[in-house]
């Protein structure tokens, strides 16, 4: 065996090496014997006496057999997916129950007569269903509009929050504080992450019609590697329905 295993590998043995075997055979160097073993992964089929001899030192100091050993890696690493496993189904279920959650938003806003009961109703579902502590609604050169809602000109937004409202797409995590201050104004000091969400309509005129704003006390509730696909569903909804008020 020591000749084949040799013979695979075609590597030479040091002198040093050779002279430290009192049998005066060559001896096989580590990696030769890995690189021989994982050419040949059914080396030790048939070979159960083999097997039973070899032994590997336990984190106790004990000595294991080499196929108990492969036992317990196999019980470790299955155990790594049982809780990998658990982790996805319970992050399906928090998705299930956020999206039930966004369905009803959906369909309540969808009800809404005026623009009016359109606030309204977003900051009630978002204050009561889905637990958010601070919100922000801001639309876009509508002062006119009797409505209670907070509005300022294009040209401000973009001046304050930059390549947030450039790209036009949802973002999460933390922002400067004159980001803060200009989203939440008074209560800015008590946020510490945020969602934002551009609203865009580009089949009418204006196409930004505003932006609107979840904030939290905690730093890690919105994080910047979080996905956005909620968010963004729920912001392409309220801007085609804030659309039919503001476009009209």
């Amino acid at each position: 065996m020591t000749k084949q295993i040799v013979d695979n590998n075609r590597q030479a043995v040091p002198d040093q090496q050779k002279s430290d075997n009192p049998s005066g055979g060559a001896v096989l160097a580590p990696a030769q014997v890995t690189d021989y073993l994982l050419e040949n992964p059914d080396f030790f089929v048939g070979r159960d006496d083999l097997l039973l001899k070899l032994t590997l030192p336990h984190q106790r100091g004990n000595a294991i057999s080499l196929v108990e050993r492969q036992v317990a890696l196999l019980r470790e690493r299955a155990m790594d997916y049982r809780h990998q496993l658990a982790h996805l189904t319970e992050n399906a279920r928090d998705n299930e129950r956020l999206f039930e959650r966004l369905r009803l938003l959906v369909l309540s806003l969808l009800d809404c007569n005026d623009l009016v009961q359109l606030v309204d109703g977003i900051s009630d579902s978002l204050n009561h269903e889905f637990g958010i502590e601070f919100h922000s609604l801001i639309l876009f050169d509508q002062q006119s509009l009797n409505v209670p809602v907070r509005s300022v000109s294009v040209r401000q937004a973009i001046n304050a929050l930059g390549s947030i409202m450039i790209s036009g797409k949802a973002i999460c995590g933390q922002v400067t504080e004159d980001k803060l201050d200009f989203l939440f104004q008074e209560q800015a000091q008590q946020v510490c992450s945020v969602a934002v969400i551009p609203l865009n309509y580009p089949l009418g005129e204006p196409r930004q019609l505003g932006v609107l704003a979840i904030g939290s006390r905690d730093k890690r509730h919105f994080r910047a590697s979080m996905g956005t696909v909620f968010i963004s569903y729920l912001g392409e909804v309220l801007s085609r329905i804030l659309a039919r008020y503001l476009q009209s």
